[in-house]
């Protein structure tokens, strides 16, 4: 979405993959702009806002996760936005083009606020991110978000960290303005990228189990607690194969895989779905960022002995350097010699390590074994002995 309202995508339609008409072409009947007001689960029934009845055999719970609005004075004036799903892009992009922004504010620099930044500069906006975190993106090492931030001061993007919004205002000379910690704010626009949170209300009221997290707690084919009931998508937990219990991780391919899991199960063809790795990955202006797996925090919490080593290679053979960087951190387990995690950050290359890192975590690997991986080897995309292999070996060296 964040590149439908830069200007990337074009067309709204490119971001829909099936409209309910496409859906009735093969029998199923889709209602819009209904809502589920009750589900009674002895009688097999749901009360629709449109007063109607419609009873059910299987009952599959999809009801996703909601942005969090922060609850501020000003919270609901015009200009002011969340950024979750499709409507979100369409309101924001028509205000954006009928209002001829100058400013805005992103409160949050999750990986939305980072993607935001970069569609937003790019229909010449000036920007300003703001945090109460001391760092952006800040799952990820604190030398790697310092790279975020000089790569955000380059492109006159202004990052001010611990900072807390107080109130949102009508302006004078721009349409709004944010009171912070730090200071008022002008703003066009103010974008709240401050997360999300679980939609289990419904699950909730008939009486499905929750898990740890506060969302729906399933099995791995996406049962609830309650028989003929599935749960799928950023509603319900998943399983950490790294960490070895259920987790809430609302990504949108997660979602899908849960998805045809519950679709085959329900139709009679047995599956499952065996879990994440905890792969992410955004682009903010000419930075890849990515990462899978636990963090040394994260692995700490969850009983390893987690050791971590970073080092700054290439994206490519040295004879073809051009001056670029890539950074790359793994975490493995002391104990074990397990490989735990591994983020990746540079202007080209990133996603691809940590997509092998993805396969590797997925595999079981060790460090050692990750230190010898066979990655395919050409001067254009790397050396002969990658930035992987290299990182790998010091780790191994620390264990």
């Amino acid at each position: 979405m964040p590149y439908y309202i830069g200007d990337v995508i074009k067309e709204s339609k490119k971001l829909v993959i099936r409209t309910p008409e496409d859906f009735k072409k093969t029998g199923i009947d889709v209602k819009i702009k209904t809502r589920v007001d009750g589900i009674d689960p002895k009688k097999g029934s749901l009360s629709l806002s449109d007063g109607t009845l419609l009873p059910y055999d299987v009952l599959v719970m999809a009801t996703g996760a909601e942005a969090i609005r922060l609850d501020i004075t000003g919270g609901d004036l015009e200009g002011v936005y969340v950024l979750r799903n499709l409507t979100d892009a369409l309101k924001m992009k028509a205000y954006l083009n009928e209002k001829g922004c100058k400013k805005a504010v992103l409160i949050g620099a999750g990986y939305i606020g980072m993607e935001m930044c970069e569609a937003l500069r790019n229909l010449g906006i000036e920007v300003k991110v703001m945090d109460i975190l001391p760092r952006p993106a800040i799952r990820w090492d604190s030398e790697f978000t310092k790279m975020i931030v000089e790569e955000l001061a380059k492109t006159q993007v202004e990052f001010r960290p611990e900072t807390k919004p107080q109130a949102i205002e009508k302006g004078k000379d721009y349409r709004l303005k944010l009171q912070t910690s730090g200071g008022e704010l002008d703003a066009d626009l103010v974008l709240m990228g401050v997360g999300t949170k679980r939609s289990a209300v419904l699950a909730e009221s008939m009486g499905l189990a929750l898990g740890e997290s506060g969302a729906i707690k399933v099995d791995f084919r996406q049962k609830t607690s309650r028989e003929g009931v599935y749960a799928v998508g950023d509603c319900c937990e998943v399983f950490h194969k790294v960490a070895g219990r259920w987790v809430y991780f609302p990504l949108g391919d997660v979602a899908n895989k849960q998805g045809r899991v519950a679709g085959q199960n329900i139709g009679g063809y047995p599956a499952e779905f065996p879990g994440i790795v905890g792969a992410q990955a955004f682009k903010v202006f000419n930075l890849e960022v990515a990462a899978t797996g636990l963090t040394e925090e994260e692995a700490a919490k969850y009983g390893f002995q987690p050791v971590s080593a970073m080092i700054w290679g290439l994206p490519v053979g040295r004879p073809m350097a051009k001056g670029e960087k890539l950074g790359v951190k793994l975490v493995g387990d002391k104990t074990t010699g397990k490989l735990l995690g591994g983020q990746c950050i540079g202007e080209k290359g990133a996603v691809q390590r940590v997509s092998s890192l993805s396969v590797a975590l997925w595999a079981g690997l060790s460090v050692d074994e990750v230190g010898y991986l066979d990655l395919p080897y050409a001067p254009p995309f790397g050396g002969a002995w990658d930035a992987i292999h290299i990182a790998a070996q010091s780790l191994k060296g620390k264990m």
